[in-house]
């Protein structure tokens, strides 16, 4: 978190006030402002690498996926809006270590218990969105997103008011692990007297940022090049992400998707080398399981994946991925660990396979 602003005049000293504000601002009891070191292809790489299996398997997700219930599990950076979402569904769900992980590193961060800590009183907490603005410079990406937010604590209920910038280095050129997605650089909201003020502040919250909006990802539901999708809410959602990134040529985001030491996960440059022939990707897919146990949720996706290649040649793959996701309640030392995919089992699939048939059996 890029300098999270508390405004002293309207908030009330920062660290008296910690508890009350974590919930509307994450957390930062410090009034400094900072600016963001954006992500760069010059990062340098530690990160998950894919399976040897994976790698050959170059394409994935074309099928929608299935729809989740308002109360499903998010963790979605595709866009600024999902995002926030993201942020405060962790918040509600006191899964404090995923919401630390939405804000950008800084000086100005601060550590997580202190983070926590400012949540002990927080039973529930909502957000409203309003109007989305955005700017780009220098390989850079911001948004500007008007937020009221609701919060009941032991004192009762409370509404804020305010806006968050939010910040991602174009992943084109986030050339080498480890890839940094869209991340909450700044945060300030004011405490307001009613919902109905807070709701009433969306139009002014953000002052003039948002009225230049920053087009990000067409609309629709496939994982073509035109869209950006990072979205880790659920197995068949992150195989979606992953050949979304793999379409982009976003070989880092892609890479990002695997987690840290799976078994026969290859270096980067190895990893993002086995997609030199591939042109585009599609995949049908569907959502799988899920298995639960012992604080550990695990996914199996099955994929047809249709590969065109920069040869004009067409391959076609079948297989079953295995994803993996600790409890994000038991975690409890930064970073936080989200679903990641632990081994994938894909093989060509023979010419003229039905490729329903292939999806029904691929985790079989």
């Amino acid at each position: 978190m890029e300098g999270v602003r508390m405004s002293p005049r309207r908030i009330g000293p920062a660290l008296a006030s910690i508890a009350a504000l974590m919930i509307a601002c994450g957390g930062a009891p410090s009034a400094g402002t900072g600016s963001s070191a954006a992500p760069s292809a010059s990062t340098p790489p530690s990160a998950p690498a894919q399976t040897a299996t994976a790698q050959t398997a170059t394409a994935q997700p074309s099928a929608a996926p299935s729809a989740a219930p308002q109360s499903a599990y998010l963790d979605d950076r595709s866009s600024p809006e999902q995002l926030i979402r993201s942020y405060y569904d962790a918040i509600a769900r006191h899964q404090y270590l995923r919401a630390y992980g939405y804000w950008e590193t800084s000086s100005t961060l601060p550590t997580y218990d202190a983070f926590a800590k400012g949540f002990a009183d927080t039973s529930t907490a909502q957000v409203e969105l309003g109007t989305v603005g955005g700017g780009a410079g220098a390989g850079q990406l911001y948004w500007s997103v008007p937020a009221a937010v609701f919060s009941t604590t032991g004192a009762g209920t409370q509404s804020f008011v305010g806006c968050y910038t939010l910040h991602l280095a174009r992943p084109e050129i986030q050339t080498a692990p480890p890839f940094r997605g869209i991340a909450i650089q700044v945060g300030q909201l004011s405490a307001v007297a009613t919902p109905a003020a807070a709701r009433a502040g969306l139009t002014s919250a953000c002052g003039t940022a948002t009225a230049t909006p920053l087009p990000w990802g067409a609309p629709g539901t496939g994982i073509d090049a035109t869209r950006y999708i990072d979205d880790r809410s659920a197995g068949e959602e992150e195989i979606r992400s992953y050949y979304n990134a793999v379409n982009r040529k976003e070989y880092s985001r892609a890479y990002s998707y695997w987690e840290p030491g799976a078994p026969g996960l290859s270096a980067f440059g190895t990893f993002a080398d086995g997609y030199a022939n591939t042109k585009s990707v599609t995949l049908a897919t569907k959502p799988g399981t899920s298995d639960a146990g012992a604080g550990q949720l695990y996914y199996s996706v099955p994929a047809v994946i249709t590969a065109s290649n920069v040869d004009g040649s067409t391959t076609i793959f079948a297989g079953c991925y295995k994803l993996h996701l600790g409890s994000p309640n038991a975690q409890a030392t930064p970073p936080f660990q989200p679903l990641g995919i632990q081994s994938a089992k894909v093989t060509q699939a023979a010419s003229g396979a039905n490729a329903n048939d292939l999806l029904n059996t691929a985790c079989q």
